[in-house]
């Protein structure tokens, strides 16, 4: 009977170690606007170690640009006038840089006096970093939130075949996206519920016997 409940306890502890598995967790940060004037603060909650083992980092920020691009021919004759409009983010996630950046370009035909206006339909671009050393690994565990600094620039380049006035006004705004990959602990299976109610059942039966012997 002994060797029975050995038997028993050994394959419920085996069930318990099969039971880990690789789990991922989404988070995504607040908003920081018009990081081209003011820098931006990303808070991310951390990953919770009760939920087992972190294993990597992925850390995706997204910028955000939008705008409106005015010209005015000023010139005598009709004149074409190009404009690009962009800007970029930089964050730093851990001591390491990321930089996202993007640009649009707009087209103008305007003949002598005549304004052309167009609103910068919100594009987005992203690029991400994944990380897995100890350090960055530590610094995204535990209670609170991580915090990302960002800053950042816009720019309005133009250009024409006659004299224009240009008036162009890029946002950017800033984001992340950042998923956690880690060794879930392991969950204990019906059948593992089972075989150890068994196996505590049988060492009773066997205490009883040995008790009234």
């Amino acid at each position: 009977m002994k060797n029975i409940s050995k038997t028993i306890f050994a394959a419920a502890a085996l069930t318990f170690a099969m039971g880990a598995n690789a789990a991922v967790i989404e988070v995504t940060s607040n908003t920081a606007y018009n990081i081209e004037e003011f820098d931006g603060d990303l808070a991310i909650t951390k990953f919770n170690s009760a939920l087992g083992t972190l294993t990597s980092v992925k850390f995706e920020l997204f910028n955000v640009l939008s705008g409106n691009v005015e010209v005015t021919n000023d010139g005598a004759t009709n004149g074409s006038f190009t404009v690009i409009a962009g800007g970029q983010i930089d964050g730093d996630v851990v001591g390491n840089a990321l930089s996202v950046s993007g640009s649009i370009t707009k087209n103008f035909s305007l003949t002598p006096g005549q304004t052309g206006s167009v609103t910068l339909d919100p594009w987005t671009v992203s690029k991400s970093l994944t990380l897995s050393s100890a350090g960055a690994l530590s610094t995204f565990t535990g209670t609170g939130d991580y915090h990302a600094l960002l800053t950042g620039w816009s720019t309005a380049d133009n250009s024409g075949s006659g004299n224009a006035t240009y008036n162009p006004i890029v946002f950017m705004d800033g984001y992340a996206k950042v998923t956690y990959t880690y060794d879930a602990l392991p969950v204990p299976e019906p059948e593992t519920y089972a075989m150890m109610l068994a196996g505590l059942a049988l060492m009773g039966v066997v205490a009883r016997r040995r008790k009234s012997a």
